[in-house]
């Protein structure tokens, strides 16, 4: 990754981990919703928003990668 080749360990997990998102974990899916103020350029670069990634150490569970959409609302009017 350009720019990342002297960077420090704080600095790779300040950039590319430490990033606020809400995870949700199902028997299904692990979904990751990036907050819309995070930094992702990493993420963006990678073609990996909004495509499954299958994980193979989680018995093949789909990793979905998105942005925050705001709380949704599953009690209805």
């Amino acid at each position: 990754m350009r720019g990342y080749s002297d960077a420090q360990a704080r600095q790779i997990f300040r950039d590319l981990i430490d990033m606020p998102a809400e995870v949700k974990v199902t028997p299904e899916q692990v979904q990751v919703s990036f907050h819309r103020r995070a930094h992702l350029p990493i993420v963006l670069a990678s073609g990996l928003l909004n495509q499954p990634v299958q994980v193979p150490w989680w018995n093949q569970l789909p990793l979905h990668l998105t942005t925050y959409q705001g709380p949704s609302n599953s009690q209805g009017p």
